[in-house]
């Protein structure tokens, strides 16, 4: 099966780029995100087409199983937390979400069972602040 190609910020390939670089080349969880990658279009700002999936978006989505709607923003492992409805980019569905569009459907195997999901809305979250990033880059060029 060919999967369409998705497309990525080139601020936040940079910054999964250096997810990836800090953890185990064999663990599947970064096995699956490297893949995602690895068939980007990467964009900057003004080519990024509207309604692009990235780190810090919130996004709703239509289980096309059930009828139900779910909503989570992407985000950095360290910003998960379950009950604020955020979810890591590591996490199979956060993988999954990842560079895709308003209105895509996308089928992704989950610890629960493959899902199908449609696409609602993507709306951009406040960045954290820069010194979230720049810690995360300095510990990445000491280590």
């Amino acid at each position: 099966m060919t999967l369409a190609p998705i497309h990525l910020s080139a601020h936040d390939h940079e910054v999964l780029h250096l997810l990836l670089k800090s953890l185990d080349r064999q663990a599947d969880h970064a096995a699956k995100l490297r893949a995602e990658i690895a068939r980007a279009v990467l964009c900057d700002d003004a080519t990024l087409p509207p309604g692009t999936i990235g780190l810090n978006h919130r996004v709703r989505l239509q289980d096309l199983d059930s009828g139900e709607t779910e909503e989570y923003v992407l985000v950095l492992p360290g910003g998960a937390d379950a009950a604020r409805q955020r979810i890591s980019v590591l996490a199979p569905i956060g993988t999954a979400l990842l560079g895709y569009h308003v209105g895509d459907e996308i089928v992704w195997p989950t610890p629960g069972g493959e899902r199908r999901l449609r696409i609602l809305s993507v709306q951009r979250e406040p960045l954290p602040a820069p010194s979230v990033l720049a810690a995360l880059v300095r510990a990445r060029a000491e280590a």
